[in-house]
């Protein structure tokens, strides 16, 4: 069930084989198999004397394809480029003293005219569109921050008023950790003389892990000039600053 599954998938689901239909052509080096070497098939032994082609239809390259294709009919769809044929033709080849790579990596026109891979201008696109997503993906994780904060107000909660002229607002904080260092960590007011009371333990964040926690934010009245205030609460780890993260703030209407 499980291998009758796998072949269904690289049939259906990979987008493998649809993508091979679009940037192929007769220049791109595929997995093939040399017809002009191999036809006509015939059976034989060892070192035997023969004036037909290398191919002596055992079939093994079917037998160990995961997709179960005929390599010897040509490219198709179905194939994924794993290389159990060229492993496996390889193997027969050596088995009745003739030469290696009946199956081999090449392209339609290198078999055809007998010569080596030839450089289109398909192929040079190709090689820049690759060099400029590998430039991307190079910067974006040389700069990519080692910390993250998501800081948002609680979900279905109004502020709340409290003593000594100040309204209090709930917050969540989710942080993730991308060191390989546990960090504690402590939260700031840097735009307002607010203050800030965790709920229950302080906050903390294991070495590559994922953490989440409620905090309360006091600011005085006077302060609050508008419904929303954007606030900025500064995160630190051992007394330095590693993120800085805006948010609202709810408050009454003057």
């Amino acid at each position: 069930m499980y291998s009758w599954f796998r072949e269904q998938v690289c049939l259906i689901v990979c987008p493998y084989g649809r993508m091979q239909g679009v940037l192929l052509d007769k220049e791109s080096i595929v997995v093939a198999y040399d017809y002009r070497r191999g036809e006509p098939r015939h059976k034989m032994k060892r070192n035997e004397d023969h004036g037909k082609g290398d191919c002596i239809d055992c079939g093994l390259c079917v037998r160990v394809c995961p997709t179960g294709i005929d390599i010897r009919n040509g490219t198709q769809l179905e194939c994924v480029n794993c290389t159990a044929c060229i492993d496996a033709c390889d193997g027969i080849m050596e088995s009745v003293g003739l030469p290696k790579k009946l199956i081999t990596f090449a392209s339609e026109n290198g078999i055809k005219k007998r010569r080596k891979l030839h450089f289109t201008s398909r192929m040079k696109a190709y090689i820049t569109v690759l060099v400029l997503l590998i430039g991307v993906e190079v910067f974006l994780l040389s700069t990519r921050s080692d910390y993250d904060a998501t800081i948002l107000r609680a979900k279905g909660m109004l502020y709340q008023e409290q003593p000594n002229n100040q309204i209090s607002n709930l917050f969540t904080i989710k942080l993730v950790n991308k060191t390989r260092d546990s960090l504690p960590v402590t939260l700031k007011v840097e735009n307002f003389d607010a203050k800030i009371q965790i709920v229950g333990k302080s906050l903390s964040v294991k070495k590559e892990d994922m953490s989440q926690g409620e905090f309360f934010v006091y600011m005085y009245k006077s302060d609050i000039l508008k419904r929303k205030t954007v606030i900025e609460i500064g995160i630190y780890t051992n007394g330095k600053k590693i993120k800085t993260v805006k948010t609202n703030f709810l408050g009454p209407i003057i």
